[in-house]
């Protein structure tokens, strides 16, 4: 029942009492006493209620002062909403470190990063409530080009809300640091359309593109600008007066925005602004206390005070769970993500741009919801560890007991090996990224699964077959065979390996794995330069002499030393290039926009074919010259042999 009712209630009452014994003196005693009584009891409740979680600013002063200092982040913002009001907010630490800003929780924009995606899918239920779209119909109904039909099955709006459209991941000209360089919207999605690679609904793989391309369906619908939208009809009714979608900042807000800082050595180093040209899908701008109505909103089935943001039925649906890789695991619902924590429900979803981390948690069954933000490239997981914190402070589940492994060793087995990221470029020359964020998958000597990610492992236990629980915490993976045969990988959305959110991972076979690309390039630099320093040796003691060799052999061996040298020559600018670190970004410069030297290097690999064809003729004809010894000659075929492979490693990673 709630306070309203109460109140009407309690009324109702006294009425009735004062009708029944206005007369008595021990009436009127009575009366006073039961009214004391009655105006006691809501006073405690209305107390309780200010409180639903209790020391909440000393544990978030706590736990973020915490953060800042372990992880070098400059400053922070929260924001709480229980019961449909706002809790608590607060700044912590710097906004703007040389002008001495300390940040105001009310005022300092933060980049929000994919947190702003809410706002388009909200954008995107509102309009479908409103009959303007159809969530199940091919959105090349609602678009002035056109979607490549690489599957029978057309995409749809649900595909895009639940990241099932099948699209590659591409980062041309995702993210600029000047104005300039900038697409527009159409643009963008016309000319760097992505591949689609799996076919729609079936595979999990996170798209900032089909984002973009849900709010450019809004936009067109609407008749109006995407950042327009969002302002008319999400931001200003709800009274978010200082987000924006907006790049560069108006000139209004622009005095308060945060700046982002690095991390390590460089967590003293401000970036600049980015630019993103699919805007709806990251580039929202926003102090952490105006996400505390929306919040608001999605907790009380689409209202906020007197606004109606969405009707119930469309919450409703919003939150229910749409998708999952493997029905054991989180899903997703239509843009939020999913997870059970300590034994609750919730729906979040997190935003990372670089130097800002943002997360916006909301636990519908307890009207609660958390927006947290840091402006410091070392809190890529402070959000969501923020978050597991705050639950285990107020709604704490029962302990996880440690498992011990089953035996298990054939299934084990099965799915040992590595793999790559759904989400992920296919067809241009940044597949070859794929390689460094692999994720290997072993079995250990005592029977856990091991699965480990840049570098850091964690343990799994099976509790049924193809499911495994984390050995000490409720985090889960899954294991399952697509109709191809293709074995997948699946985790749940809590944040020990934050690459899976809304992704899965494909078992690769053996020559797609980075154990074979270093194999394959460690003995082909190894016996091209040992030959090739050998054949200089042999020279320098025999000059004078060249012309006792066939001219085949010798045209084979100048064949080899070419390779030798552009194959390396590739290799060290590709390292040279991803390399290149972005001192305050704390990534490649290339993700900025590729330099025009990238082109050049890309034209390589075609030397390194050219001289693979040239060793593959002389080698040839160099076994037809009976004046060559046999093992001269087999060592040219197994140069020759390492040299085909190695161009068809280059196609296979689209670098040919």
């Amino acid at each position: 029942m709630n306070q309203s009712k109460i109140i009407r209630r309690i009324t109702q009452i006294f009425n009735r009492l004062i009708c029944e014994i206005c007369g008595s003196t021990f009436g009127k005693i009575g009366f006073a006493l039961l009214l004391i009584s009655l105006l006691a009891a809501p006073a405690q409740a209305q107390t309780a209620d200010l409180d639903p979680l209790p020391n909440l600013e000393q544990f978030l002063d706590e736990a973020i002062a915490r953060q800042l200092t372990e992880l070098d982040i400059p400053g922070a913002a929260v924001a709480v909403v229980a019961d449909g009001r706002l809790l608590f907010a607060k700044g912590y630490g710097d906004a703007d470190q040389e002008a001495g800003r300390s940040v105001n929780v009310q005022q300092t924009l933060f980049r929000t990063g994919s947190v702003g995606k809410l706002i388009t899918w909200t954008a995107v239920m509102q309009l479908a409530e409103q009959g303007r779209l159809d969530l199940h119909a091919d959105v090349n109904d609602y678009l002035d080009f056109a979607i490549s039909a690489a599957y029978p099955e057309p995409i749809t709006l649900a595909h895009l809300l639940t990241h099932t459209a099948g699209f590659e991941d591409v980062g041309d000209a995702l993210f600029v640091l000047n104005e300039a360089e900038m697409l527009p919207l159409r643009q963008y999605l016309v000319e760097l359309q992505p591949a689609r690679v799996f076919p729609p609904g079936q595979t999990q793989a996170y798209s900032n593109y089909g984002a973009a391309l849900a709010g450019y369906i809004v936009e067109r619908v609407a008749g109006q600008p995407f950042a327009d939208y969002a302002e008319s009809e999400i931001f200003a009714p709800l009274g978010m007066s200082r987000s924006t979608l907006r790049q560069p900042i108006p000139p209004a807000l622009a005095g308060d925005t945060a700046a982002g800082y690095g991390t390590g050595d460089y967590r003293h180093l401000p970036g600049g602004f980015v630019y993103i040209a699919p805007y709806p899908a990251g580039s929202m701008s926003a102090p952490a206390a105006d996400l505390a109505p929306f919040m608001i909103a999605h907790l009380q089935d689409g209202r906020y005070q007197e606004t109606t943001l969405l009707q119930p039925e469309t919450v409703q649906m919003m939150h229910s769970r749409q998708f999952a890789a493997d029905p054991r695991l989180d899903g997703i619902a239509y843009g939020f993500m999913m997870q059970r924590i300590n034994g609750r429900d919730v729906i979040f979803h997190r935003g990372s741009m670089f130097q800002f981390n943002a997360g916006l948690y909301l636990l519908p069954e307890a009207n609660v919801g958390l927006y947290v933000v840091y402006n410091g490239a070392g809190a890529l997981a402070a959000p969501a560890l923020l978050w597991e914190a705050f639950m285990d402070e107020y709604f704490l589940g029962e302990p996880t007991s440690p498992l011990t492994p089953p035996p298990a060793a054939e299934r084990l087995a099965a799915y040992s090996g590595e793999y790559h990221l759904a989400r992920a470029d296919f067809s241009g020359p940044s597949k070859i990224i794929r390689l460094l964020e692999a994720a290997q998958v072993t079995a250990s000597r005592d029977g856990y699964l091991q699965l480990m990610v840049e570098g850091r492992t964690e343990r799994y236990v099976e509790i049924e077959p193809g499911l495994y629980r984390h050995e000490t915490r409720p985090e889960y993976l899954a294991f399952h065979t697509d109709a191809d045969g293709r074995q997948w990988l699946s985790l749940d959305s809590r944040p020990a390996f934050l690459n899976f959110t809304a992704s899965s991972a494909f078992r690769v076979p053996a020559y797609g794995s980075l154990s074979f690309a270093v194999l394959l390039i460690g003995l082909t630099l190894l016996l091209f330069i040992g030959s090739s320093i050998g054949w200089l040796i042999g020279w320098l003691r025999g000059r004078g002499r060249e012309n006792e060799r066939p001219l085949p052999l010798r045209l084979a061996q100048g064949a080899a030393v070419a390779f030798g040298l552009l194959f390396t020559l590739f290799l060290a600018a590709l390292v040279s290039v991803l390399g290149d670190i972005h001192p305050a970004f704390g990534v490649p410069r290339i993700f900025f926009g590729a330099p025009p030297i990238v082109e050049a290097i890309l034209l390589i690999p075609w030397g390194v074919a050219l001289a693979t064809v040239a060793l593959l003729a002389s080698a040839a004809f160099t076994w037809r010259e009976s004046g060559v010894r046999l093992p001269v000659k087999l060592h040219l075929s197994l140069l020759t042999l390492l040299a085909v492979t190695a161009v068809w490693w280059l196609w296979q990673w689209n670098l040919i």
